[in-house]
């Protein structure tokens, strides 16, 4: 339950600062995120954050707990 905890407020770190570098900077990260038949690969700016969404310059709204892994560009 802890290990579990520690991994959602890590990933909201990372969404956070992956906001900020979105929102001051103009930069792009990429979202890894599980669909139905496996991964998809987005690169994107994230311009927003909701309770249960992640908001993108493109329009994509993603749903934060299919994010699997966050990496900046």
């Amino acid at each position: 339950m802890e290990d579990q905890q520690s991994q959602s407020n890590k990933k909201e770190i990372k969404l956070r600062r992956a906001l900020i570098l979105g929102n001051f900077y103009q930069k792009k990260v990429e979202i890894i995120r599980a669909i139905n038949q496996g991964y998809e690969t987005i690169i994107d700016t994230i311009i927003g954050l909701k309770a249960d969404l992640v908001l993108t310059k493109e329009g994509r709204s993603i749903p934060k707990s299919s994010i699997k892994f966050i990496y900046q560009l």
